[in-house]
């Protein structure tokens, strides 16, 4: 008669919470992941806790639910042969830094963030407010806007029920020009900052998305706003979006033109 090995129960529980909470597509509320482990609200309290202080997991206040962090993803990305986001978006974009002279950053979502986890210099490179390690609120900027854009609908409207504080004066934060350009980056596969993150910077970033869709990240490329003219976008466009084609297989939608 085959035996059922010895198992920490508790830790089953910490895993399948975890586990859980990177497939949900919003923040988990207590009650909804106390049903999911079919345990009470005191018992998933201190699961969920366990995740908070060992840095897996986070309250999201906005719903006072609770998302997987990043440290998750570092985790895999720490396996032989996992995916890499930092190293193939090197790959495909340190050229066009090459090819403009011009800095390059990759981010990644957290929670209603975009974290910087990357900067590939090239030429001249600015120094601008996007190091790696900072975030933005996922309103503000290029990279945020590309990430904002491919929340589910629940999501994005969560967000616009936040505050939604300015960096400069051309910071976009009304609830009505925000959905104006979730569509229209939607619908062109990038999105265009001027003087929003840093007065006298601009930006154009594209998503990165997988086979399924699935959002993976985004990569901006930046210079002095006054340096660039329509056709500098125009070609600009049309490198990041190639670019972003060749990361794991990821799509974009096809430029509009500028």
């Amino acid at each position: 008669m085959s035996r059922t090995p010895p198992i920490v129960q508790s830790a089953i529980k910490v895993l399948a919470a975890l586990e859980y909470l990177c497939r949900a597509q919003h923040p988990v509320s207590l009650e909804e992941l106390a049903m999911h482990l079919d345990a009470t609200t005191a018992t998933t309290y201190r699961v969920v806790n366990t995740l908070i202080e060992t840095g897996y997991a986070q309250l999201n206040g906005y719903r006072q639910g609770y998302t997987a962090t990043l440290k998750v993803m570092g985790l895999g990305a720490q396996m032989p042969g996992a995916f890499d986001l930092r190293e193939a978006a090197r790959k495909a974009f340190r050229p066009v830094g090459m090819r403009f002279g011009e800095t390059i950053t990759v981010a990644r979502l957290d929670g209603l963030s975009a974290v910087f986890i990357d900067k590939i210099r090239a030429g001249d490179s600015l120094v601008f407010y996007c190091d790696v390690g900072r975030s933005l609120p996922l309103h503000i900027g290029a990279a945020a806007r590309c990430m904002m854009a491919h929340l589910t609908d629940e999501e994005f409207e969560a967000l616009l029920a936040n505050d939604l504080p300015r960096r400069t004066n051309a910071t976009i934060n009304s609830p009505e020009a925000l959905r104006a350009a979730r569509a229209q980056i939607r619908q062109d596969g990038y999105a265009l900052s001027v003087d929003e993150v840093d007065v006298g910077v601009s930006a154009i970033a594209v998503p990165l998305l997988g086979p399924t869709r699935n959002l993976l990240g985004a990569v901006a490329i930046a210079n002095t706003s006054s340096a660039w003219s329509p056709s500098d976008h125009a070609d600009r466009i049309e490198a990041m979006i190639a670019a972003s084609r060749r990361v794991f297989g990821a799509t974009t939608p096809g430029a509009a033109a500028v």
